[in-house]
């Protein structure tokens, strides 16, 4: 296979250990991953966090409500024992503990799951990293908060995101003409779909030759990441780093 794709694991290798911990993240990179992605919130006394859900019963088996709760508080939780004995005694990080960690010249994902009063502490914790802007990558589904990204930080690269449960480009009013308008419009650098079998190759070569990266999540059949590679999508997210990364290498 010619053309290979960057591989993102999608929360860390999430198949493996404990989503969005410092433990997923390191065996992504150990799997040779090209990118991590994360989820982040904000806790109660504003610090940038990463997890998925907007409360920790999931990963925890407590239920406390992130934005509802300081950080002190949610790092005493245990997310890393629902995975295994080895992982016992992970804890919530802050997206700072996860930058940190990422290896120069790959790529850092991350998603916002929190509105606009997220922006002021996420644009601090990523001033004050050591990371480069070219990196980073925010990926959000409101097209409100892509606006009010690019309005006060244009420097950064944001994808806007769109789920097939709700929306679909050909199958919807959705369509890919408006989707195009709108990406311009919202000055996105891209857009992020859910792995589908309506994704097509003359939909990728419209979104690709509108200079837009594409990202495809999440994908964890090797069948579908050689679709993909073949499409020359510029990205695919997977739970499967080692999987998919040996699959297009083969």
């Amino acid at each position: 296979m010619n053309y290979i794709p960057k591989v993102i694991a999608h929360r860390g290798a999430s198949a493996t250990a404990p989503e969005n911990t410092l433990p997923a993240f390191a065996q992504a990179w150990k799997d040779g991953a090209d990118g991590v992605e994360c989820d982040v919130r904000l806790t109660s006394d504003c610090q940038v966090v990463c997890i998925h859900d907007a409360d920790t019963e999931r990963v925890a088996g407590q239920k406390l409500v992130v934005e509802g709760t300081d950080l002190a508080t949610l790092q005493a939780l245990d997310v890393g024992k629902w995975k295994g004995a080895d992982y016992v005694g992970t804890r919530i990080p802050l997206l700072s503990e996860v930058m940190a960690a990422v290896p120069p010249g790959k790529k850092f994902f991350i998603e916002l799951k929190a509105g606009q009063e997220m922006l002021t502490p996420l644009f601090a914790v990523l001033d004050a990293g050591m990371i480069e802007p070219k990196q980073v990558m925010l990926l959000v589904f409101d097209q409100e908060m892509v606006r009010a990204i690019k309005a006060q930080r244009p420097d950064l690269r944001v994808l806007w995101l769109i789920d097939v449960k709700s929306n679909w480009l050909g199958r919807s009013q959705l369509k890919l003409a408006d989707v195009l308008e709108t990406l311009v419009d919202i000055q996105a650098n891209g857009l992020g779909l859910r792995c589908h079998s309506g994704i097509k190759r003359e939909m990728v070569r419209s979104i690709l030759k509108a200079d837009a990266h594409l990202n495809i999540w999440t994908v964890d059949n090797p069948v579908d990441a050689r679709r993909y590679a073949s499409f020359e999508v510029s990205s695919i997210s997977t739970n499967c780093p080692q999987v998919i990364v040996d699959t297009l290498l083969a």
